[in-house]
């Protein structure tokens, strides 16, 4: 299981969001970054996401082949 953070700024407010669905997660960063927030998106392991790499992040949404 991936966690995801949102990392978002404006006028000199800070919003932190946690989720582990990566398609949930850049639903919600477009959101912010579409309404003029500074947002970007970190992974559990540090990786940062930018709004022009929050596709990358739903790489992490794909489920194992059925066998």
């Amino acid at each position: 299981m991936e966690l995801f953070t949102i990392h978002a700024s404006k006028d000199s407010e800070w919003v932190e969001t946690h989720g582990i669905s990566p398609t949930l997660i850049v639903a919600k960063a477009n959101s912010l970054h579409k309404t003029g927030w500074d947002v970007h998106i970190t992974d559990a392991i540090g990786r940062r996401y930018g709004p022009t790499r929050f596709n990358e992040v739903l790489s992490f949404d794909r489920k194992p082949p059925i066998k």
